[in-house]
């Protein structure tokens, strides 16, 4: 990987970190949609906030991230372990 090389998604994760106080006070738990800098709105389910960006924007990659205080680290065994595994 380049080093110069942004991770991906690197702008939308910022803008989300931005606004995430105040996604907090109105609507935690919720799923937020971002497609850079630009905010979508907040969706019950990650379905209903998948098709709301499919709808604005097609298929292009956007980020929907849950409003939460605290996030869980998701753990894969079989990831970490080499059993299966990822191509991106």
């Amino acid at each position: 990987m380049n080093e110069t090389a942004q991770p991906r998604f690197a702008e939308e994760l910022a803008a989300f970190e931005a606004k995430k106080p105040e996604l907090l006070k109105l609507c935690e738990g919720k799923f937020a949609v971002f497609k850079g800098a630009q905010f979508l709105g907040v969706f019950d389910t990650p379905m209903a906030a998948y098709s709301a960006a499919i709808a604005k924007w097609g298929n292009v990659p956007f980020l929907i991230k849950q409003v939460l205080k605290i996030e869980r680290v998701e753990s894969i065994p079989a990831l970490s372990l080499g059993v299966i595994n990822a191509r991106i």
